[in-house]
Order: C-alpha cells, then sequence, then structure tokens
C-alpha cells in the first residue's frame, strides 16, 4: 500500500532544480520523479501546496501543507 494524502501537512521529497524552495513557496510536480519542485506556472490543477520549510540546492524531505488546487 502507498500513503497518500489529500490535505493536511505531510513530509515530500522536494527538489530545488526550479529554484530555492522557501516556506510559502507554492509546489508542483518536479521533473524528478516522485519529487515536488517550486511553481512557476500558476495554472489550476497544476499546484501540490505550500512549503512550510525551505530547500536550497539538491533534493530533501519538507513539510508541505497539501491542498490540491
Amino acid at each position: 500500500k502507498v500513503p497518500l494524502a489529500l490535505v493536511g501537512v505531510v513530509p515530500v521529497k522536494a527538489s530545488a532544480e526550479n529554484g530555492s524552495i522557501n516556506p510559502g513557496d507554492l509546489l508542483t510536480s518536479a521533473f524528478t520523479p516522485g519529487h515536488a519542485m517550486k511553481a512557476t506556472d500558476l495554472e489550476v490543477g497544476t499546484i501540490i501546496g505550500k512549503a512550510l520549510e525551505s530547500l536550497d540546492e539538491g533534493t530533501d524531505i519538507i513539510k508541505v501543507l497539501v491542498m490540491l488546487q
């Protein structure tokens, strides 16, 4: 079974491939499979959630407020 979150604060694999992530940044799916990245295109349906922690470079797990839009 795979855990699935539809709303709430959850740990998410994140990548800084689209720029560093700061708290409050909106996140979308990254080119790295299974990761999120900073969203620059804010189209409806592309946002996964809002970053609650920062990530300057590389990949790591950060807390995200999941709110599908």
